[in-house]
């Protein structure tokens, strides 16, 4: 690494600061910091060290001249040694609240790796609260601004008070660090309400809120999305309005569950970068990791009994996205069940439809059904059982996936599953029943066929039967009856309190071992389920989607499929208990008046 060539006064001595790998996006090593080297990283030791530079400049043009070249071709120098921040909270310990801005090593990494995506690529930035995020994002872009020709940067947040207000904004941020750079360092500028024009070298920072027509300002070199998770209607539209806008959107926020655009982005595979609270070295002082290894320390266990509640926890500490959303599913009980049960499918292949809807399994590398259960040379399951298969249906428009669960009655596990957000539900529907055909059990007459009705489900239903002609189906019950009484239409038809009780069925079987899971997808959505302030129970992404042709219950795919097969074991167990227990005679004393206790208790109107 070269040494700093553009100061004429000496330096401090002092060591490069560690260089943590930054946990998802890390910088490549490439820019070199020669000069910020020899700032000082302590407290006093930084403040002489701005003295000096001051002190240095303030009579030599030429020294000026060579602080400014350092400053524009070393980030991290003109961080540590020109900029200030504030925290109002040191007050109360009667200490200034104005600080200079001294690096953490996380902050290093970040600070690089982000300069070094800026006009390149997206990055979501998940954090737990308080770890200076906004901070280092618009000091980089006031840093581009500042020593960059021609930059044109956007920052974003859900009111338009957080992004030029004047309390706690962004703006007010960037108004605080030029408020504290010397005379002779800064450009000619000129400030309005949510606009900073450099007339130096023609860049300039705007801001927008959620309010607005986001992007309307033209291309931008970068756009910071600020408390992302946060934003009305989910983010939905801020993300598809952005997309054009620039190549560089960073995504800055605590979790806010699952239902929004930031936890989509972040499934999409977004380059990623993680501030945990353990990476802050006074945070992180004393850290140890209990016996599940989640970190811990003094300030950590402060800071939890401050919160009042565990979602807080989730969401302001722990970058826990199902935790932070009141989830349906215990996330420990989950990652049981995932280290007991999960493993690779037996057989992975293509299923293709022949002559009469019947089967044909091939297996392949790029196939999407998969099988948890051996099978023979023919391709065939065993058949000394009985199989159920549930499916959820979607439009097959990319949005959302439709999925077949296919569940060994004799023993609850589960020994098939296919998905794909491509087939449309006629097309899906053919081959639904070409795979029941496949798992056609001990009676051959093919497995047990239960579907949401609703939506696209109706038109796979009329496929199912009209042109298939595959009758081994579930009709609609009336689960208000005590007799459970069955009707003439075909599917299981969601409602609020149905489905939430659909999953509470699945969700229990899951917990008791009478439903065994080895599908790693499956239980990762389950995860995102959560309870809608509503008292609903929705996935974590159904009630926000792009695509609006897709309706909302067409999310959590797998999961609805797999607690349809759930429904069918239970109420195949109670009716079997019940052939067990109940060989009354017809007509007899008994028969009648069992008979009569029913339609009593049928005469009771529930409230």
């Amino acid at each position: 690494m070269s040494e700093c060539r553009f100061l004429s006064f000496p330096f401090l001595s002092f060591g490069p600061s560690d260089m943590s790998v930054a946990p998802i996006l890390e910088p490549s090593g490439s820019k070199e910091t020669p000069c910020y080297k020899a700032v000082p990283k302590g407290f006093e030791e930084n403040l002489e060290y701005r003295r000096n530079l001051l002190e240095t400049a303030a009579d030599s043009r030429e020294a000026q001249r060579n602080i400014w070249l350092a400053c524009s071709r070393d980030l991290l120098f003109y961080i540590n040694a020109f900029v200030w921040t504030y925290d109002p909270r040191k007050i109360a310990d009667g200490q200034s609240p104005k600080l200079p801005f001294i690096t953490w090593p996380y902050q290093d990494d970040a600070f690089l790796a982000l300069s070094e995506s800026i006009g390149k690529t997206d990055v979501l930035i998940e954090k737990s609260r308080d770890m200076g995020a906004s901070w280092i994002c618009l000091t980089l872009f006031e840093w581009c601004w500042h020593f960059r020709d021609l930059q044109s940067f956007l920052m974003v947040s859900r009111k338009e008070g957080l992004v030029d207000g004047t309390g706690d904004s962004l703006f007010s941020h960037v108004d605080f660090i030029h408020k504290n750079i010397p005379t002779w360092l800064m450009p000619e500028i000129r400030r309005n309400k949510l606009k900073l024009l450099n007339l130096t070298n023609g860049s300039k920072i705007e801001g927008e809120s959620t309010t607005d027509n986001i992007g309307r300002g033209g291309r931008r070199t970068a756009m910071l999305i600020d408390e992302f998770a946060a934003f009305e209607n989910g983010g939905y539209d801020v993300l598809s309005a952005t997309a054009d806008t620039t190549n560089s959107r960073i995504f800055n926020s605590t979790p806010a569950g699952t239902a929004n655009a930031f936890y989509a982005q972040r499934q999409a595979g977004t380059p990623r970068m993680r501030f945990h609270w353990s990476q802050h070295p006074e945070k992180a002082a004393g850290l140890w990791y209990d016996d599940e290894g989640n970190p811990q320390s003094e300030w950590y266990q402060r800071e939890k009994k401050r919160r009042a509640h565990e979602v807080e926890i989730a969401t302001q500490l722990d970058i826990d996205y199902q935790g932070s959303a009141y989830p349906f599913f215990d996330p420990k009980t989950l990652e049981q069940l995932k280290k007991n049960f999960v493993r690779r499918p037996t057989h992975v292949g293509s299923l293709y439809v022949e002559e009469g809807f019947q089967p044909k399994f091939v297996e392949d590398d790029v196939g999407l059904l998969k099988v948890w259960c051996d099978l023979d040379r023919d391709m065939n399951p065993p058949r000394d059982r009985e199989y159920v298969v549930g499916c959820d249906i979607s439009q097959g428009t990319g949005a959302s996936d439709s999925a077949i669960a296919v569940v060994d009655r004799l023993s609850g596990e589960k020994v098939a599953e296919f998905c794909s957000n491509r087939i449309s539900a006629n097309r899906f529907a053919e081959l639904t029943v070409a795979l029941c055909r496949m798992f056609k059990g001990v009676e051959g007459r093919g497995a047990f066929l239960i579907w949401e009705a609703t939506g696209p489900g109706r038109t796979f239903g009329r496929t199912v039967i009209d042109e298939c002609e595959y009758a081994n189906i579930y009709f609609k019950t009336d689960e208000t009856s005590l007799r459970r009484k069955q009707s003439d239409r075909p599917g299981w038809f969601s409602t609020g309190e149905g489905k939430k009780d659909l999953l509470m069925n699945y969700r229990d079987s899951l917990v008791t071992g009478k439903f065994i899971n080895p599908s790693e997808k499956a239980l990762i959505q389950a995860g995102e389920f959560v309870y809608l302030p509503s008292g609903r129970v929705e996935h974590g992404g159904a009630s926000q989607t792009i695509d609006p042709s897709d309706s909302r219950d067409n999310h959590g795919d797998v999961v609805i499929a797999d607690a349809l097969c759930a429904k069918i074991l239970r109420e195949r167990e109670t009716k079997d208990k019940q052939r067990d227990q109940d060989h009354v005679p017809v007509m007899s004393l008994e028969w009648r008046r069992r008979e009569r206790v029913q339609e009593l208790a049928e005469s009771i109107k529930w409230e």
